[in-house]
């Protein structure tokens, strides 16, 4: 990281004095109160880790600077924040060098994603890297555009390296990534869309099992997956190397009359019997729908979730999603989940929610409305008694004025049936440049 802010500089430096450069910032300042030391769950998940559990003040700058040419586009960024309430106060959340033309994109260092569906759902659109922790720092290449394999067929593809450098158990662990997709333009209007992406924890040195494997055969049995020796344990070889992660995530999109759909099911794995859905029904299940006249209602959201099948009944026994004994800090970066923001690695992730969100303008207010039910019942090995049922409920609405910035009121109310309620609301004002 510092070799990559030093390469960020000099960047910064050069395309501050070149000609048809783009520069735009953000500055965010948001005060929020509540009854509790905590505040609503929806007011800090899911934020890049903005905003933790008990803040109660945050203040974000970003700045990013764009150059163009030959077809191409040359990027960097850099945004910090600082947020009370937290081990760590002031903090990074971007730090990037990224190059893109029109088939290929290359991300050096960490970014955010980009939001989905409005941010009305509770995974961003993706079970295992939702907007919930901070940016992890790593090399990513994948398309920019899906590779055109025919009329109708296109193919995405993405392979990244990361870096959990963070205060865990297992030091200095890796991250493997790839992702492989399939886009079909079915007809005018109707667009099929699957994908399988990959994630594996691998290398590190452990307080247990001390240095584990980080050579390039120990990457290419991650890689594939493969099954070998990584620590001396007895059984140990019955695994994989690494702790591996999965989904299938398959897209149904079509336009009408009304506006546009979008159905999907994002169905995640953790070991060969998810891999041959005997973990069924567990994963995404979502529809977004888009008016096509958006004068109030611009998007309306719900999930069905569900993580409680966990290949029960299997001979290797259930999945124990983002858990995992070799790194026991699981799916995790920073102590916040990486993934699905209902699992508490490692205490929760049997669960089963519904998602509603809808997002609209009512005389230039824009409003974002979200709610979940959720039942939380622990993990299989120590299932929750009672079982935890919770309702996670959330506003925000803005208004902009130009020149000035925008200003948003935000409100929440937390029900749970083993804890105190929480109310919580707050005051946010952005203003860009």
């Amino acid at each position: 990281m510092k070799l990559l802010a030093i390469l960020f500089f000099l960047l910064m430096t050069a395309v501050v004095v070149a000609q048809e450069v783009l520069v735009n910032g953000e500055l965010t300042a948001t005060a929020i109160v509540s009854n509790e030391e905590a505040i609503p769950f929806w007011m800090y998940t899911n934020t890049n880790a903005s905003i933790g559990l008990e803040t109660n003040f945050s203040g974000a700058g970003d700045i990013k600077a764009s150059y163009a040419f030959s077809n191409s586009l040359l990027e960097a960024g850099a945004a910090f924040y600082y947020r009370d309430g937290v081990t760590d106060e002031f903090q990074r959340r971007d730090l990037y060098i990224k190059f893109q033309n029109n088939w290929l994109k290359a991300t050096a260092g960490a970014k955010k994603q980009d939001e989905k569906l409005h941010g009305l759902s509770a995974t961003n659109k993706n079970f295992l890297l939702s907007s919930n922790a901070r940016p992890i720092p790593g090399l990513l290449i994948e398309a920019n555009n899906p590779l055109k394999i025919s009329n109708s067929l296109g193919l995405d593809w993405g392979i990244a390296h990361y870096s959990l450098n963070d205060d865990r158990i297992v030091d200095n662990t890796m991250v493997h990534y790839k992702r492989l997709g399939l886009h079909w333009k079915i007809k005018e209007n109707h667009i099929l869309k699957g994908t399988l992406q990959h994630f594996a924890q691998w290398g590190g040195t452990s307080p247990t099992f001390g240095k584990l494997n980080n050579d390039f055969k120990a990457f290419v049995d991650v890689f594939f997956a493969r099954k070998a020796s990584e620590i001396n344990i007895e059984d140990e070889l019955l695994n994989a190397v690494g702790n591996h992660l999965g989904s299938y995530l398959l897209e149904y999109e079509t336009q009408t009359s009304l506006g546009d759909f979008t159905f999907y099911h994002e169905h995640p794995f953790e070991d060969g019997s998810g891999t041959r859905l005997a973990n069924f029904p567990d994963g995404v299940w979502g529809i977004y729908f888009q008016p096509g006249n958006k004068k109030i209602v611009s998007g309306v959201l719900y999930e069905y979730i569900s993580t409680q099948n966990q290949s029960k009944g299997t001979i290797a026994g259930p999945d124990n999603y983002f858990n995992n004994s070799i790194y026991p800090s699981g799916w995790t970066y920073e102590a916040r989940t990486i993934g699905l923001p209902f699992i508490i690695s490692p205490l929760n992730n049997s669960v089963r929610a519904h998602q509603f969100g809808l997002t609209g303008t009512v005389k230039k207010v824009d409003l974002t409305l979200k709610a979940s039910i959720v039942a939380n019942n622990g993990t299989k090995a120590s299932p929750y008694n009672p079982k935890q049922n919770a309702i996670y409920t959330f506003a925000k609405a803005s208004y902009s004025v130009e020149h000035y910035g925008q200003l948003s009121l935000l409100f929440g109310y937390d029900y749970d049936d083993t804890k105190k309620d929480i109310v919580g609301s707050g005051l946010s004002y952005t203003h860009t440049f």
